[in-house]
């Protein structure tokens, strides 16, 4: 999930890769959480070193013991989707802030996907390789959890959970399963579709099929995110036509096709179904 800066836009002539980079590695706190999040969202490659670094950052902490500095600078190497990140990533797992711990986990497996590389899963990957590193570091923490812990950190069992699925570890797939009677709806629905993503078992999708329909539009939404994530093209009606708005929709069908496309580039009829439900919204 991205983050909006705290500040407002600087002007233009500040808004360059070389000023930028600099406010992140010495300005006031505002500048430099705007400066990650510009980064970022500019794909500037030449501020990786410098995100990285703010990824050990301690001096922007909030009185609840967040990082927002470094939850920033980890959104930020997500959209850059360098593997150079990964490392300084998988130590912000040990973190007892549960957004940066779940952004992270996020950001490693955007990585992965965006980096397409072959064999994303642990399992088929060579253990000395970054993602490889990254996939057993992200199992390793899941293991180290109790699921009836309730100071554990739901953002980042989420964040986790969801990288461990969308990362198709298959040796995951037990860990996760017991999340799915997760006192969290949020869990519920990640655990579902990460196994589903695992697995291919399509009572995890009826499951977050029931959750369009809950009362919360939050986790409405939610839900809706996770099946687009899943690229099951057979739900695509029902999330076009839940109560929810017309722009989440979009993003989640687009999400769906993209997650589809990823696994067969065909154009099929439930592919061109799924089209003229995207066309119906817009």
């Amino acid at each position: 999930m991205s983050s909006l800066p705290l500040t407002a836009q600087p002007p233009e002539d500040l808004l360059t890769p070389a000023v930028q980079i600099d406010k992140l590695q010495q300005g006031d706190p505002g500048e430099r959480y705007y400066a990650a999040w510009w980064l970022g969202r500019m794909r500037v490659k030449s501020g990786i070193p410098a995100l990285i670094k703010a990824l050990q950052d301690q001096s922007d902490r909030t009185e609840q013991g967040g990082y927002p500095l470094r939850r920033n600078a980890a959104r930020a190497l997500a959209k850059l989707a360098d593997p150079s990140g990964i490392p300084a990533l998988i130590s912000c797992l040990a973190t007892e802030d549960g957004q940066l711990c779940g952004a992270a986990a996020q950001a490693i497996s955007e990585i992965a996907l965006e980096s397409q590389m072959d064999g994303l899963g642990q399992d088929s990957l060579c253990p000395t390789t970054p993602l490889a590193q990254a996939s057993a570091a992200l199992l390793g923490w899941l293991q180290a959890q109790d699921p009836q812990d309730p100071a554990l950190s739901e953002t980042a069992l989420e964040g986790v959970i969801e990288a461990l699925g969308s990362l198709h570890v298959q040796s995951a797939g037990p860990l996760i399963k017991p999340f799915v009677e997760h006192s969290s709806v949020r869990v519920r629905c990640g655990s579902c579709r990460a196994l589903f993503q695992i697995t291919g078992d399509v009572s995890y999708i009826s499951q977050l099929l029931l959750y369009l329909q809950h009362d919360n539009l939050h986790l409405r939404r939610g839900a809706l995110l996770d099946l687009g994530a899943t690229g099951y093209l057979p739900a695509a009606a029902a999330m076009a036509h839940c109560a929810v708005e017309a722009n989440v929709k979009l993003l989640a069908l687009k999400a769906m096709m993209d997650a589809h496309w990823r696994r067969d580039p065909c154009l099929t009829s439930e592919v061109s179904h799924v089209l003229l439900l995207i066309d119906g919204l817009i």
